[in-house]
């Protein structure tokens, strides 16, 4: 006969068996699961460490390929510009280092290149705009206008090579008021003019190289396709670089350079380069300053709008 401590015996048995199954079964899919999360980690460490090594080969292979370049630049300019002058032109954001990169390799093709202009900070300062339009001996008003002869009578000056009498000069002029600084590179170069009454040369080319700022680049980039399509209509062969940075709210590269990429009017004066920061950039900007010569322009470099990474090789 079963009772009821049959029944309450029968119940605790049950219970106890489920209890002990859920124990063993627990320990043993914990092991499980250990042994596999145990297996992951080993994998990814193992896929980590062979991501690594091949950084570091890629790394390494990149350091060589720079070297090469670097090493072959002089070689790749040699003589493509024959005692030709050049209007070094560049904003105050341009790394110096590269600008005087960049009149070694104008040197090592033949071009007669003491220095380099520099454009001061004053240039976009409201507050001088009077001393500027008195510089620059303009008699236009307001900011924009003044700005915009001002840098016609110096494209207008550079188009002439030469100066006349120092005080007449407004390249002196706008020095002394601290607006352009010319700086000499080394000793000038064999043959090279003396700034400023004999500078650049008469038929000097002009490259004009400015860096991106964060935000809105399109005053800059529109700034920048005025100045070199006023060097353009003075009918200086002129090439366009821009020094790219990178950094926060930095625009791509290349769009600093959209408008004058976009100037159909000047385009057999003009060519551009996007990565004048980089060796194989200041090479582009040397050789495409050669090309125009020639009648062939071209748009160069690795960002937005190029259309080729460097001029095509020509025998000379």
């Amino acid at each position: 006969m079963i009772n009821f401590r049959f029944h309450v015996v029968s119940i605790v048995a049950v219970f106890l068996s489920l209890a002990l199954g859920i124990m063993i079964g627990s320990t043993v899919v914990d092991r499980a699961i250990v042994a596999s999360l145990r297996s992951q980690i080993d994998r990814v460490e193992a896929n980590a460490d062979a991501q690594r090594a091949e950084n570091a080969a890629l790394s390494e292979e990149l350091g060589l390929k720079g070297e090469y370049v670097n090493a072959t630049a002089s070689f790749a300019v040699s003589g493509r510009l024959p005692a030709v002058g050049l209007a070094l032109i560049a904003e105050s954001n341009v790394s110096e280092d590269n600008l005087v990169s960049f009149i070694e390799l104008s040197r090592n093709a033949g071009s007669r290149v003491g220095g380099f202009l520099l454009l001061t900070e004053k240039w976009s300062d409201n507050s001088q705009v009077s001393q500027l339009r008195s510089a620059a001996g303009v008699e236009e008003r307001g900011a924009k206008l003044v700005r915009a002869s001002a840098w016609s009578a110096v494209a207008q000056r550079l188009a002439a090579g030469v100066g006349t009498s120092t005080q007449e000069d407004v390249l002196v002029r706008l020095g002394a008021a601290g607006f352009i600084e010319f700086k000499s590179v080394g000793d000038g170069g064999a043959g090279a003019p003396a700034f400023p009454a004999e500078w650049p040369g008469i038929g000097a080319r002009a490259v004009y190289i400015s860096a991106p700022t964060s935000g809105d680049i399109s005053p800059q980039s529109l700034r920048i396709s005025e100045r070199v399509s006023a060097l353009a209509r003075q009918g200086m062969l002129t090439v366009a670089s821009e020094n790219h940075v990178d950094g926060d709210g930095v625009p791509a590269r290349g769009l600093l350079l959209s408008n004058v990429r976009d100037d159909a009017a000047l385009r057999i004066r003009i060519s551009s380069v996007d990565n004048f920061e980089l060796i194989e950039g200041r090479v582009s900007a040397v050789l495409a300053a050669a090309d125009l010569a020639r009648g062939v322009n071209g748009r160069y470099g690795y960002g937005e709008g190029a259309v080729a990474v460097s001029p095509e090789w020509w025998a000379l």
